[in-house]
């Protein structure tokens, strides 16, 4: 099995490998630090309504420039978008490591947030342009495979590093950002010097002059000529990006603050959810170019209920291991239970066909205005007592809305024009 990966790996397109690289190496500087973003912002005096509104302030941000962006990734090319991606990561990574209050994070995170919005969206796009149909998400998971194998050891080093400067506090969480800061200048200069400028637009015809000025507002409104179902797509990726993000913030904070986690506690979660999900992103990708994403994402969706049930009421810091192991809503692609996040992605750039993915990846950041109210939501509810509601309504949100929408939507597996 091992073979065939690497000889699928080695027929994939020079451009595939570099995004991939690029896309690794910034995967890992995040997984180093991104356990500890909460917890840093409240020792430098945040409240829970204040972290909640440090993620809402980022997804606002990111929900304005997202539409200007797709729409340059398709007229100034995905590289040029792609390296603006990256130096945003850099100078996010700065500013957290020499924050010295809470409120300077709100650079940070405005940073961070238009940087992730960048960098994996687009090199998902790459993926699915340089790839068969019926290889996407194999490639899509193999993709994750990578990522989630070159961390698996991020959590425990990072737990080990904050141990030797002073525990969980600023001053031991701080030098984790540093080492961020280095790797992602690192994914940049890999990425300005090995990937070539990829096109995202097709046989666009010459345009009149005089319709030169309204061609922005044009090629949005191109974008759902024929598509049927992609308003359904919208509200459905609208509701689960909205329930996720209402748990994102708190689960760290859960970990320790409620059931007394440990860094090593956290490492050992954050190393059992890479391994976990490193290990089954390839197979779930090639049952998902086999039977269908939507069938894929309905098995193993479920995992990640089960994982919540169980950070919620585990008994003792070591038992929050399993949540490692099956995932949880919130924990996005952790765990068996977030390894379904192949498949919909997979699918999510299916809906359309390659020359709108620019405008569509534009739009699918308006999406992300979800996560406002939700972490505002989530971090007052936090901060008056409701700690286990924070964690329960992801779950009901997805089994009773997102799931039955998902039903009345065709699988994209087949279709023709991707």
């Amino acid at each position: 099995m091992f073979e065939s990966f690497l000889r699928f790996f080695r027929r994939l397109d020079g451009r595939i490998k570099v995004a991939m690289s690029g896309a690794a190496v910034q995967y890992w500087s995040q997984a180093f630090s991104g356990q500890y973003n909460q917890l840093y912002a409240r020792e430098l005096g945040a409240d829970y309504v204040q972290i909640g509104s440090l993620n809402s302030i980022g997804a606002g941000i990111t929900s304005i420039v997202s539409v200007p962006l797709g729409w340059a990734t398709e007229n100034c090319g995905v590289r040029r978008i792609l390296l603006l991606g990256f130096a945003c990561a850099i100078i996010s990574a700065a500013v957290y490591a020499l924050a010295g209050s809470w409120w300077i994070l709100v650079a940070a995170v405005i940073l961070s947030t238009v940087a992730l919005r960048i960098v994996y969206p687009l090199t998902d796009v790459i993926f699915i342009a340089y790839t068969r149909p019926e290889q996407s998400s194999t490639l899509l998971g193999l993709s994750r495979m990578v990522w989630g194998t070159l961390s698996i050891f991020a959590p425990l080093i990072a737990a080990v590093i904050v141990a030797s400067f002073g525990g969980i506090n600023a001053q031991g969480i701080r030098p984790l950002y540093f080492v961020q800061l280095f790797l992602t200048v690192v994914a940049f200069f890999l990425v300005a010097m090995k990937l070539k400028n990829i096109p995202t637009r097709v046989n666009r015809e010459e345009e009149k002059p005089s319709s030169k000025d309204n061609r922005f507002i044009q090629d949005f409104q191109e974008l759902f000529k024929g598509e049927r179902y992609l308003k359904r797509w919208i509200v459905l990726r609208t509701i689960d990006q909205f329930a996720v993000n209402m748990a994102v913030p708190f689960i760290p904070l859960w970990m320790v603050n409620v059931k007394g986690a440990s860094p090593y506690v956290l490492g050992a979660v954050g190393t059992v959810s890479a391994v976990t999900s490193s290990l089954l992103q390839v197979p779930a990708g090639r049952l998902a170019d086999r039977i269908g994403r939507k069938r894929t994402y309905y098995l193993l969706q479920p995992l990640a209920y089960v994982g919540t049930s169980i950070l919620i009421l585990a008994p003792r810091p070591e038992y929050l291991v399993l949540v490692g192991l099956l995932g949880s809503v919130g924990l996005l692609g952790a765990g068996a239970g977030g390894v379904s996040s192949t498949p919909l992605i997979t699918m999510h750039w299916e809906m359309v066909p390659r020359e709108k993915r620019g405008r569509w990846y534009g739009v699918e950041g308006l999406m992300t205005g979800s996560t406002i109210p939700a972490t505002i939501i989530g971090g007052i509810l936090w901060q008056y007592g409701f700690m286990r509601e924070v964690l329960i309504l992801p779950i009901l949100l997805e089994a009773l809305i997102v799931v039955p929408i998902l039903i009345t939507v065709p699988d994209t597996l087949k279709r023709s024009d991707r």
